[in-house]
């Protein structure tokens, strides 16, 4: 019994899950996770502060009205995500710009936290044209976020809009996580072996986001009938929790998949390359032994027999 256990263990280990599981825990994946988490955390109060602070004077509550509407909050929660995201009374042009360098510096350490989890997974050095590279990349993963937003927004009372929707939204994000990890990266990696993963890592984003949805609702209102205004935040740390285990898993899986693959090309180079070199060694072989001996002529026949 205990030898059928261990061939089933040794086989789970060879299996892509059983090696993303083994190279997540090689590098630390939860605390990586959490710590990217807590980057994202404390980006994302600045982030409400601009954005309550650039809302115009009669409309501040427009982020917790968004935010009621997008989960469909009522009642207590409903209240408690308004208080937290109403723009402070008398909010002047000082509170926008500590709240904009507040973003930039806690968007820095967002990014080198990112950074730090794609060069662990890969098994690289850090670079410094990656951190740089990481703020760029961080901004079109929000612009993406943003983007899909509204397209979900303006196709929903279109025809088949929701397929459309879908359509786009695994396109587009593709597309993104290709470049996010490129720029991460530093540009190291090749285009090709970061697709494998782009695709993993755009529909893992679709499936957070459909989660989401279905259980944000319950964690947002259960936590602000115990907790109160602070039980949201909890709520939210929750989900940047989640968030952070998709990236570095997002992260972990594209190196798995890509290494894997460059591996492969790297063997059948070599066996094409031992497969060519086979005949060329042959025939220098042949060449360096040199002519076979010769067949020497019977005198015999060089001179036949005279008349009887």
């Amino acid at each position: 019994m205990k030898g059928v256990i261990a061939k089933l263990i040794e086989w789970a280990e060879q299996t892509l899950p059983g090696r993303c599981l083994r190279r997540f825990l090689a590098i630390n994946g939860t605390t990586l996770a959490l710590v990217v988490a807590a980057q994202a955390f404390t980006a994302f109060i600045p982030l409400l502060i601009v954005v309550a602070s650039l809302n115009p004077a009669g409309n501040s509550d427009g982020v917790g009205r968004r935010v009621v509407e997008r989960f469909h909050l009522t009642g207590d929660a409903a209240s408690a995500v308004q208080t937290l995201f109403a723009r402070p009374p008398g909010a002047e042009g000082a509170l926008t710009v500590l709240g904009v360098v507040l973003l930039v510096v806690s968007g820095l350490s967002l990014s080198r936290a990112l950074q730090r989890a794609y060069e662990a997974a890969w098994g690289l050095p850090r670079s410094v044209r990656g951190t740089l590279n990481g703020v760029v990349a961080l901004t079109i993963l929000l612009t993406q976020i943003v983007l899909l937003a509204l397209l979900a927004g303006l196709l929903r009372g279109v025809p088949a809009g929701s397929v459309a929707t879908f359509v786009i939204r695994i396109g587009l994000t593709v597309f993104v996580w290709v470049v996010l990890q490129h720029m991460l990266l530093a540009g190291r990696i090749s285009w090709r072996l970061l697709l494998p993963g782009a695709l993993l890592a755009a529909v893992g984003q679709q499936g957070l986001s459909l989660l989401s949805a279905l259980w944000m609702p319950h964690v947002i209102e259960q936590n602000a009938q115990r907790y109160g205004v602070i039980g949201v935040t909890f709520a939210l740390l929750s989900w940047l929790t989640a968030v952070g285990v998709l990236l570095v898993g997002a992260a972990v899986v594209s190196a798995e998949m890509g290494l894997t693959r460059q591996r492969q090309l790297a063997r059948q180079t070599a066996d094409l390359g031992a497969a060519e070199e086979a005949p060329a060694e042959e025939a220098t072989g042949k060449a360096m032994a040199g002519p076979g001996p010769v067949e020497q002529a019977d005198p015999a026949d060089r001179f036949p027999p005279g008349p009887p």
